[in-house]
């Protein structure tokens, strides 16, 4: 029954597509960048790889916000163009972030979700008040309740904690006998899920590499279709 099923959701690169806002922050400030798409997605993955590691950091040093800025200094390291401003790359990439809405078919399938009765919910790692604009601005109040909406630093753990996934579940109705997990990092979606029992899929737009076999996605459109059939099947 789908009314035993839940579903849920990482924000970045999942919901959101900070991809995106990265490639034309950069075509911004940097036209004369190559144009080819293989090229901005590695950059983005190194960009999306120090982001972690500093929220990894925060985490267990606690340690000023403002060493976001260090992605951008790496960034511009290896682009070989120190001498830009990172306070302006933050700001332009947060604007082009900010402008963008819910993919119009994840829109379609929170749609069909809710009204099937499927219970969902959004699992992210970040700052509250920062991962709390970017869920107000994709509206996700519209298909998912607050109550099962879990930011890292206010739930109090945080993802690839295996831990993390065991209290969300642990919080959920008894008739739940199955959760599904989209995510788009290896490293801190699909392994911890697997690990909590949970059904990830795997939306890995960038072709990282994971030794655990489970279903994958190259596009959003194609997660949709992968989720409601295996949420069909099981129902």
């Amino acid at each position: 029954m789908l009314e035993q099923s839940a579903v849920f959701f990482d924000i970045d690169d999942t919901l959101l597509d900070n991809y995106c806002a990265f490639r034309c922050t950069l075509k911004e400030f940097f036209p004369d960048l190559s144009d080819a798409e293989d090229y901005f997605k590695q950059l983005y993955c190194n960009f999306r790889r120090h982001s972690e590691e500093i929220y990894q950091r925060h985490l267990t040093e606690k340690r000023d916000s403002k060493h976001h800025y260090d992605r951008w200094l790496a960034l511009l390291e290896a682009l070989e163009k120190t001498e830009s401003n990172v306070v302006e790359l933050e700001a332009y990439y947060h604007g082009c972030q900010s402008s963008q809405t819910l993919p119009s078919e994840m829109r379609i399938l929170l749609q069909v979700l809710k009204k099937s009765g499927v219970l969902c919910g959004v699992l992210t790692n970040g700052f509250t008040n920062k991962q709390q604009r970017k869920l107000d601005q994709l509206e996700i109040n519209r298909f998912i309740k607050p109550k099962w909406q879990f930011i890292s630093e206010s739930f109090g753990d945080a993802k690839p904690n295996v831990s993390c996934f065991q209290k969300v579940a642990a919080q959920l109705p008894d008739n739940i006998t199955q959760i599904y997990y989209l995510g788009d990092s290896f490293k801190n979606d699909i392994f911890p899920a697997h690990a909590a029992n949970w059904k990830p899929i795997w939306l890995n737009r960038f072709d990282d590499e994971g030794e655990l076999s489970v279903p994958q996605a190259k596009s959003s459109e194609e997660a949709v279709i992968i989720l409601l059939s295996r949420l069909l099947c099981s129902g």
